[in-house]
């Protein structure tokens, strides 16, 4: 038989349930509850999702391919953008070799491909790997 390990994680009843579940599910590896909240919060967005979805099936995506994919005058691009790279899902890039050096682009990050890819596989059942 198997000797029993003791735990020193909170439980749910210690009254700190955040706590806890950082504990549980992060433990650290993956920052915090806190921002994966808020990467989930941004991407509550239909256009910052569909921005993170097309970044994932091409990459690296210019600012200016972004906004003519968005076709609406009144939506602050900038705005979104900068969330998406606050909460770690886009990075801004140089141009890539062949790109027009005066342009900003946009990159998923590890992530942001997460996060697509696991929907991919919740909502089609393929694994997009």
């Amino acid at each position: 038989m198997a000797a029993e390990t003791a735990h020193t994680t909170s439980t749910p009843d210690d009254g700190d349930l955040e706590q806890y579940v950082d504990q549980r599910l992060f433990d650290g590896s993956m920052g915090t509850l806190a921002d994966h909240a808020a990467r989930k919060a941004a991407l509550g967005d239909e256009r910052r999702y569909a921005i993170l979805f097309l970044l994932r099936e091409r990459d690296e995506v210019a600012r200016a391919e972004l906004a003519g994919a968005i076709d609406d005058d009144s939506f602050d691009l900038s705005h979104h953008l900068a969330k998406l790279v606050d909460v770690g899902l886009v990075a801004r890039t140089g141009a890539p070799d062949d790109g027009d050096g005066r342009q900003t682009f946009y990159k998923i990050t590890h992530l942001g491909r997460q996060e697509i890819d696991a929907d991919r596989r919740n909502i089609t059942g393929v694994d997009p790997s």
